[in-house]
């Protein structure tokens, strides 16, 4: 199955919705997360996306809007938490 492009070029990732607001906290899929003190949010949030992936014996994907910087991109993460910026 091939995924349908946006007319931004970029794919129409239906994996994981991830919000980031701050340096420690955002939200996945509409849940609350944060990061623990002196932590980083993005290690949170890559931490999920790895467990998710290892769960489905496959690559795990998602679209990540940042609010600190006014971007989305969108990732690919495998279960041995390497990722993949997807076009």
């Amino acid at each position: 199955m091939t995924e349908a492009p946006h007319p931004s070029g970029t794919p129409d990732v239906q994996g994981a919705q991830i919000r980031v607001f701050s340096p420690n906290a955002g939200l996945v899929d509409g849940v609350p997360v944060t990061a623990p003190p002196y932590g980083d949010i993005q290690d949170v949030v890559l931490s999920i996306l790895q467990q998710r992936a290892q769960q489905l014996g496959g690559p795990a994907l998602a679209a990540i809007t940042d609010d600190r910087f006014g971007s989305t991109i969108h990732l690919l993460v495998h279960p041995d938490g390497s990722t993949e910026q997807l076009a």
